[in-house]
C-alpha cells in the first residue's frame, strides 16, 4: 500500500479478525479509523439486536465514518468484513477477510485475505491481495 496510515489500519484490523475466527469462526463487521494526530481507535456499532444482519452494521460503520470524515475528525478509516469472493483468476468462490481503507488523501483500496477452516489445522490463510477501492468513506464534495 502506498500510504502509511493504510499500513497501520490493516495492521490493527487483520490480526483482530484472524483472531476472532480463530475463536469463533466468524466475525461481524467492526473497523478502525486514524485521527488527524495518529490517534487508532477500533470500531463497531451495537443496535440493540442480538443478531443484527452484517449488511446493516457495515452501512452503520460507514455512515458514522462518513460523518466523522466530512468534518475532517478522521485521516483514514477502515472496515473489515467476512465475506465470499472469487479469486482472481478462480471460478470457485472461498471465505476471505475484507479490509475496506481509505484514506483523506483520496487512496483508497481493498484488501482480501481469503481463507478456509480445517479440521485438525484450524484457520489457513492464503495470500493477500488487494485492488482500488471505491471511496465510500472519503466522498469528494
Amino acid at each position: 500500500m502506498a500510504h502509511p496510515d493504510l499500513d497501520k489500519l490493516l495492521d490493527a484490523l487483520l490480526p483482530f479478525a484472524k483472531q476472532t475466527l480463530s475463536k469463533r469462526g466468524a466475525f461481524y463487521p467492526f473497523g478502525a479509523t486514524l485521527k488527524m494526530d495518529g490517534d487508532l481507535t477500533m470500531t463497531s456499532v451495537y443496535d440493540g439486536r442480538e443478531t443484527p444482519p452484517a449488511q446493516e452494521i457495515l452501512l452503520a460503520l460507514t455512515d458514522n465514518m462518513r460523518a466523522q470524515a466530512a468534518v475532517s475528525e478522521i485521516a483514514a478509516a477502515g472496515v473489515c468484513v467476512d465475506v465470499r469472493i472469487s479469486r482472481p483468476g478462480a471460478s470457485t468462490k472461498t471465505d476471505a477477510i475484507h479490509c475496506g481503507l481509505e484514506h483523506s488523501s483520496g487512496e483508497s483500496v481493498d484488501v482480501y485475505v481469503p481463507y478456509r477452516k480445517s479440521w485438525f489445522r484450524g484457520m489457513q490463510y492464503d495470500e493477500l491481495f488487494a485492488s482500488v477501492r471505491d471511496p465510500k468513506i472519503f466522498l469528494k464534495a
